[in-house]
């Protein structure tokens, strides 16, 4: 939704996405610059690696000042967002506050099982991913929209569209002519519009932990007129029949679990597939496809950015968790700088 702000509250968020692209762009450029200068042999292993950058760049002020920022900026989203939200509650309660009757669904469950690693407080959310209850807006429409978008995140650099990259993923399923999607870890809906965009023909189902998250996505699709199934249930336990979609899409959710909860999350996603389907996987490339620089910046992401399992994912081998997921004609390639978005995808022989 556009949520209406504040002058003040608008160039608070402005300031951040700036200083953001200016650290991405220009500070962790000058970093990287200077550590390809004093490391020309740079080791492989993740943690060599980060030994190597914190030798480098000790006293590298481009550096220091670029994890400083880096870090001030994502605590600081939520300090500025929150508020934000609550001054246009109002709007945003209307937003939110779809008839009941219309086309879609959405099935809440008080009752779910929350794994453990769904409180581990992803990107520093003040509270947690539900530590709000507008923080489907505060995530989307106030930290993505002026902050994130414009200054980068994580493996997608300042200026680099969010929306494209999902679009990028979408299109890497072999087939058009989907009857069935489902997506999990659908969040606030946003890769759902590009799966209900790419394939027309087909209905769309979302499965998410985040009672905010799927609020918010219920009332995107109702306001843009899109009949999406939304359930809220854990990605490795989704409830729904075996054999019933023929296309599983996963976007950025590996990096935010547990190298088990992958594990039972790929072979639900088999389970739910129709012999013949497709599943697609887009994320982060792992540490070995990274420049050891960039490998470093993604890995500092575990403990200073709220991405508890960075470290364990980029070390992870997912097309080798697919294959013994079941998965056949497993392939694994890179579409973009840093090869972001990394694709993985596999099909359930028929």
């Amino acid at each position: 939704m556009d949520v209406p702000v504040n002058q003040r509250a608008r160039s608070g968020l402005e300031f951040l996405g700036a200083l953001q692209g200016y650290t991405g762009g220009v500070l962790q450029q000058a970093a990287a610059a200077r550590y390809a200068e004093v490391v020309t042999d740079p080791p492989l292993d993740l943690a060599a690696r980060r030994a190597s950058v914190r030798a480098a760049l000790a006293d590298h002020g481009p550096w220091l000042f670029d994890r400083l920022y880096t870090r001030y900026v994502a605590e600081e989203i939520y300090v500025r967002s929150i508020p934000a939200a609550e001054q246009a509650r109002a709007a945003i309660e209307e937003w939110l506050d779809v008839p009941g009757d219309a086309p879609g669904s959405l099935t809440l469950d008080p009752e779910v099982a929350t794994p453990d690693y769904f409180t581990a407080g992803f990107h520093l959310t003040t509270g947690g991913w539900d530590g709000h209850d507008l923080m489907g807006v505060v995530i989307h429409d106030l930290g993505y929209r002026y902050v994130l978008v414009p200054g980068g995140v994580g493996a997608a650099r300042a200026g680099e569209s969010l929306m494209d990259h999902r679009t990028q993923v979408a299109r890497e399923a072999p087939r058009r002519d989907y009857r069935h999607v489902l997506e999990l870890g659908c969040g606030n809906g946003r890769f759902a519009t590009v799966l209900s965009t790419e394939f027309p023909g087909s209905h769309y189902t979302g499965v998410e932990l985040s009672a905010t998250q799927l609020k918010y996505a219920r009332a995107r699709a109702v306001h843009e007129g899109r009949d999406w199934t939304l359930v809220q249930a854990p990605a490795e336990a989704t409830g729904l029949p075996a054999g019933s979609v023929d296309l599983v899409a996963v976007f950025t959710l590996f990096h935010e679990t547990p190298p088990k909860a992958t594990e039972a999350v790929l072979a639900e996603a088999f389970r739910v597939l129709e012999p013949g389907g497709d599943l697609v996987i887009g994320d982060i490339a792992p540490q070995e496809r990274n420049a050891a620089f960039r490998a470093v910046v993604l890995d500092w992401e575990t403990e200073h950015r709220g991405e508890p399992f960075m470290r364990s994912y980029l070390q992870l081998d997912l097309p080798a968790l697919v294959k013994q997921a079941g998965f056949a004609d497993v392939e694994a390639y890179g579409l973009g700088k840093g090869d972001y978005p990394w694709i993985v995808r596999g099909r359930k022989e028929a």
